[in-house]
């Protein structure tokens, strides 16, 4: 019988002021508990804060590191890396090396914010072996959507990669923001330690959502959840489990390339479907909102400041949840 799992909080994207953050460690875990998370992953750009792994009463603090540079910033979580900044990182050959090493020492790799029109990915991301695409970076915006398209191509495709989010968390702003956890990551794990938050991030047993306290979404088939996969047969169903859903935000279920359901609540609460599956391939779900009336205003004032990039973009529908796929074969 498999050894009962449960889901934990975290957040896979922190800095702290051993980069370019304005918390200190111990500063920003009291946030992270604070918040609710179950666990966090520290990645300072080029320095690993965490040198070995910790708790804090039930509380999983992580090793991990931003690789940074021009081409483009990577995220590698749960080891000791076998080297140190200064890095030569100017060509895909150099990050490579990085990789391959990182990887030999046990860590996993989470390219980040790859369309990111500020600091994104400037190389081939097929060219590159990710166990995970930081889909979601800081509150959610256009360039996260974008994000989260590709990534659906590569399911399309066959390339297995999971899914997840980072607040990115630098300070908050003008003390009315409370950015750590937004986005968080929901793992099934059997415990919150970093060997098995490492297993379920690297096995996509996960999902994200706006924050700790928001929507929760679930999805199952046979028993099985996200990551994991089912043998297909007709008839076989899946099912999705909504808690805290928000009046006007509407359920989307993909299978491959099609949406098999589709539901807006009508008011807050938690939603239940069940539905067949027609074929092989994968389901995942998701949550979407719009901006509309006055907080579409707010949102493009916003945008014009601190990303203005953007600012002549029709903002679409944004994801507040989203799951990673359960596979049929």
């Amino acid at each position: 019988m498999e050894e009962q799992r449960q889901w934990f909080k975290g957040d896979t994207h922190l800095h702290t002021t051993n980069s370019d953050g304005n918390l200190t460690r111990d500063q920003l875990v009291e946030e992270c508990i604070d918040r609710g998370l179950d666990w966090a992953i520290i990645t300072d750009h080029n320095f690993s804060t965490v040198e070995v792994p910790y708790r804090v009463g039930g509380f999983q603090v992580m090793q991990g590191e931003e690789i940074t540079a021009k081409p483009g910033h990577l995220n590698l979580w749960g080891a000791s890396l076998p080297f140190k900044a200064p890095y030569k990182l100017e060509t895909p050959n150099d990050y490579k090396a990085v990789i391959a090493e990182a990887r030999e020492a046990g860590a996993l790799i989470s390219v980040n914010h790859p369309f990111c029109k500020k600091c994104g990915w400037h190389m081939p991301l097929d060219d590159f072996d990710f166990d995970c695409v930081e889909v979601w970076n800081a509150p959610m915006h256009i360039d996260d959507m974008t994000n989260l398209r590709w990534w659906h191509g590569e399911l399309l495709r066959g390339r297995r990669l999971t899914a997840v989010g980072g607040s990115d968390y630098h300070r908050d702003h003008y003390h009315i923001t409370r950015l750590v956890g937004n986005p968080t990551t929901v793992c099934l794990a059997k415990s919150n330690s970093q060997e098995d938050i490492m297993r379920a991030l690297k096995n996509g047993n996960c999902f994200v959502t706006q924050g700790p306290n928001r929507t929760m979404l679930y999805l199952t088939s046979n028993g099985a959840y996200a990551g994991q996969t089912v043998a297909w047969e007709p008839g076989i169903r899946a099912h999705i489990r909504v808690e805290k859903l928000k009046v006007g935000h509407r359920v989307e279920v993909y299978h491959n390339d099609t949406v098999i359901y589709r539901w807006q609540a009508k008011k807050s609460g938690t939603h239940e479907a069940s539905f067949e599956v027609p074929g092989k391939g994968f389901v995942r779900a998701e949550v979407l909102y719009e901006y509309k009336g006055i907080a579409k205003l707010i949102y493009k004032k916003i945008v014009a400041k601190l990303m203005p990039l953007d600012k002549d973009i029709p903002v679409p529908p944004f994801a507040y949840c989203f799951t990673n796929p359960v596979f049929f074969e």
